[in-house]
């Protein structure tokens, strides 16, 4: 059967370059194109390189969705090679479901602040080992986020750093790299300087960017990542397999310092479009396999064949977890639109919302508050600002029309055919506009839209902060020009401050902000994950599509 499945699969790839089915990956590029137009490949095996064939034992077969433009933790920013590389590398801290805990780092850090108002933390590490048998030192930290920062790499993960002393100075030239507020004390001892107190920041060293690398075997590109006799890692498995666009084969990391708890031999990372997904879970080719899928057809073979598909097993079912991308609507603060220039309409407007049908059109969640952290709207829809509405337009004149511009796709047009419905309940006419991506990012960046944009905002980790800090008057981030001195305030006591004193600052501030209604929040997206729930167990995925496979057992 294993036979026929790879024919078909063969047969299936020729078909998708045809149709045009793309990847889950959330970063395209012309690399990626190019790759899945290279047909029917079969993987071979060598003393180099591992195939699916290879793997003995406990293998779980995972669908990544597509091959991914690097494994390198700086450039690693698409959820399939941001999981390859959370498998394969280990930072300080590491995200298993419940939290940052300490990974290579021996506990949590002791922390001190400074009298400039930077604080210093001080990590310990633990005694662990390269797969290459090679200790881990705090030079591998310091060589990795020093490479990462540093503006001649032009990293993509290089903006996480600006939490530490001395980027900004790096990032425009006016300092050099050894600068930075990460040194390693000696071989077990990283001390790391910030700019301020940032309670999250042990989230974020559980993404790709802050994690080690060897300064002998690693170059100021990303070449080395997708080489199996190159890519020596820290994790609990190592690359020994890669086949461009068809798979990746990751092993047990045999050196791991946790390598007892990890249940899995093998993982195979497969490359498979939403064509593919179905069918190989049908066949139990897969067992695993990002977004939701259906019966797929009986399909025929290169020879013309019919192959019947067999009926997807009753224990395959869809998951989902919250996404850390948000969506909003949010209004140019520079509108000419006399309408939206007054603060009641837009909170009628905002009010109006059906943000639970907004959300399952998207196949999403429902968001009542900019974060998700707190519930300040209602979900359903509230039409009581039609004499609001009524009154304003008497006021206002010929305003009646409202042109919304969204990035052009699927999900967003079904949401914001529910705002339209709401909106035109309440007498107004709406037009939806659609752009490409470059015409949305000169919209958004610059202003260049008359009245309502749909804006997605992804946070790096899930911490409220992140969702809020965009709509600062001294952020450019936020797409509207927002500026409210009572917001800066709160949100400026709530950097400062810790616990439930920060926490009690930012919600004040994030009611300020869903009031004031140039930002109304929508949806949040979610991950969806498709398993067989009778094979495989323990897997985790974060808020950025990221997995984790070291608790992951089979049956």
């Amino acid at each position: 059967m294993k036979k026929v499945l790879a024919l078909l699969l063969a047969m299936l790839l020729s078909v998708s370059v045809l149709s045009g089915c793309g990847s889950n990956e959330q970063t395209t590029d012309e690399q990626t194109t190019e790759q899945t137009q290279e047909t029917e490949k079969t993987p071979t095996s060598s003393a180099d390189n591992m195939v699916s064939n290879d793997c003995k034992g406990d293998v779980l077969t995972w669908n990544l969705g597509g091959d991914s433009e690097a494994l390198d933790p700086a450039w690693s920013v698409s959820s399939g090679s941001m999981s390859v590389v959370n498998n394969t590398f280990e930072g300080l801290m590491r995200n298993t479901g419940s939290g940052a805990q300490p990974a290579m780092a021996a506990d949590m850090p002791q922390e001190k602040v400074n009298e400039d108002g930077t604080v210093t933390l001080t990590y310990t590490l633990r005694d662990a080992s390269w797969s290459d048998g090679e200790p881990v030192k705090a030079q591998d930290f310091e060589f990795a986020w020093k490479r990462c920062a540093n503006p001649e790499n032009n990293a993509s993960n290089a903006y996480l750093m600006s939490v530490l002393t001395g980027y900004d100075d790096i990032a425009q030239g006016l300092a050099e790299i050894d600068t930075l507020g990460v040194k390693a004390v000696d071989d077990k001892t990283l001390e790391v300087t910030l700019n301020q107190q940032t309670p999250y920041f042990n989230e974020l060293l559980c993404l790709p960017a802050f994690m080690p690398l060897r300064e002998d075997l690693v170059s100021s590109d990303s070449s080395w990542s997708k080489d199996p006799t190159r890519a020596v890692s820290n994790g609990p498995f190592t690359l020994v397999g890669y086949t461009e666009g068809v798979e990746f084969v990751l092993e047990k990391n045999k050196e791991y310092w946790n390598k007892d708890s990890i249940s899995l031999d093998y993982i195979v990372a497969k490359m498979l479009d939403d064509n593919f997904a179905p069918v190989g879970m049908a066949f139990g080719d897969i067992v695993m396999t990002d977004g939701a899928i259906s019966q797929p057809e009986d399909q025929t073979d290169t020879a013309g064949n019919t192959v019947e598909v067999p009926e997807l097993a009753s224990t395959i079912e869809a998951s989902t977890a919250a996404s850390n991308r948000v969506v909003s609507l949010v209004v140019n603060a520079n509108t000419g639109n006399e309408l939206l220039k007054n603060a009641d309409v837009r909170a009628a407007l905002s009010k109006a919302l059906d943000r639970t049908a907004a959300a399952q059109a998207a196949g999403g969640e429902a968001l009542t508050s900019v974060s998700g952290a707190q519930e300040i709207l209602s979900a359903a829809a509230d039409d009581s600002g039609k004499s609001v509405i009524e009154a304003a337009l008497a006021d206002a004149g010929d305003s009646s029309t409202i042109e919304i511009v969204y990035l052009d796709n699927e999900q967003t047009a079904a949401a914001l055919q529910t705002v339209k419905s709401a909106w035109e309940a309440l007498g107004l006419t709406v037009n939806l506009t659609a752009q490409d991506a470059e015409t949305f990012k000169l919209s958004r960046n610059s202003l260049q839209y008359s009245d309502v944009l749909c804006s997605v905002w992804e946070a790096d980790v899930n911490d409220q902060q992140l969702y809020l800090q965009p709509y600062l008057s001294s952020n450019l981030q936020s797409g509207c020009g927002y500026t409210n001195p009572d917001f800066d305030q709160l949100m400026l006591d709530a950097m400062q401050a810790t616990g439930e004193e920060r926490t009690t600052k930012l919600n004040e501030a994030e009611k300020v902000l869903v009031d004031d209604a140039y930002v109304m929040p929508l949806y949040r997206n979610v991950i969806t994950t498709t398993t067989d729930t009778a094979k495989v167990s323990g897997w985790t995925v974060d808020g950025n599509g990221m997995y984790w496979f070291g608790s992951t057992t089979l049956a």
